[in-house]
């Protein structure tokens, strides 16, 4: 087991919590005003809001996301960040997960 915490000095952008080569969790802290430009990831990415409300972008939907609220994209999704009304912050999860099997 490994034990992650976050560090309380970073006030603004990513704070890298983890990293390997098929996982990397990082704290991102986005202040009212801020935007993080639109990009993607090859890796599937999770992006679970802790604190405040970002609003997350995709190509296609817009959502708020507020603490406990949760979206997940497949490799390769296009996404941005913005936090027009308030602080935010989000724990993001980039990973390669495993193969499912078909139902």
């Amino acid at each position: 087991m490994k034990i992650l915490n976050s560090n309380p000095e970073v006030t603004q952008g990513p704070d890298q919590m983890f990293k390997t080569t098929n996982l990397k969790i990082t704290h991102l802290v986005l202040p009212k005003g801020k935007v993080i430009k639109r990009h993607r990831s090859l890796m599937t990415v999770t992006v679970v809001s802790i604190k405040g409300s970002i609003v997350f972008h995709t190509d296609d939907a817009k959502t708020v996301l507020t603490p406990g609220k949760a979206v997940v994209m497949t490799p390769g999704e296009f996404h941005w960040l913005e936090a027009p009304d308030q602080d935010g912050e989000v724990i993001v999860v980039h990973g390669v997960l495993a193969p499912q099997e078909e139902e």
